[in-house]
């Protein structure tokens, strides 16, 4: 088995921007593999700090994106944090359409990012971007309903 690097707990992570280049994927459900494959694009992550607006989110962008009906081709997290075995990217919204625990135990601990979220069902609730070295090994998106993750390596 893969031995991911190892974060602190509920720390802040900030970075610039990084590129991350898919060649295969995974996709679940209740536990099973439904798809996977070979696939072949580019995931961007880039941390935008607006001054001006008093406003900061992570943008991530799928280029080429060859599954928009499973993921939406562009989206925003809030805030990036370690946990454990990763680095998690999400959306604290006090009220949400999307009932997920790990993300109401991040609320509690760190608080919520924003008062609203609504969640399209192609949109990530959620990614974890596990490294090796140091460097990107694997990224993973899950979304609420259904419950349902994609894996990316």
């Amino acid at each position: 088995m893969t031995q991911f690097d190892t974060w602190p707990a509920f720390q802040e992570f900030s970075f610039q921007e990084f590129i991350f280049p898919v060649d295969r994927y995974e996709e679940w459900q209740e536990g099973k593999i439904i798809s996977s494959g070979p696939i072949h694009f580019n995931i961007q992550f880039k941390y935008i700090n607006n001054t001006y607006f008093n406003d900061k989110c992570i943008n991530v962008k799928i280029e080429n994106n060859p599954m928009p009906s499973k993921i939406l081709s562009n989206f925003k997290f809030d805030r990036a944090i370690t946990s454990g075995d990763r680095i998690l990217f999400h959306i604290a919204a006090e009220r949400s359409n999307i009932e997920n625990t790990s993300v109401m135990l991040i609320e509690n601990i760190l608080g919520p990012t924003r008062s609203f979220k609504e969640f399209k069902s192609n949109e990530p609730i959620l990614s974890s971007v596990f490294t090796i070295n140091f460097n990107i090994a694997k990224i993973s998106f899950s979304f609420g309903n259904p419950d349902r993750l994609i894996e990316f390596y």
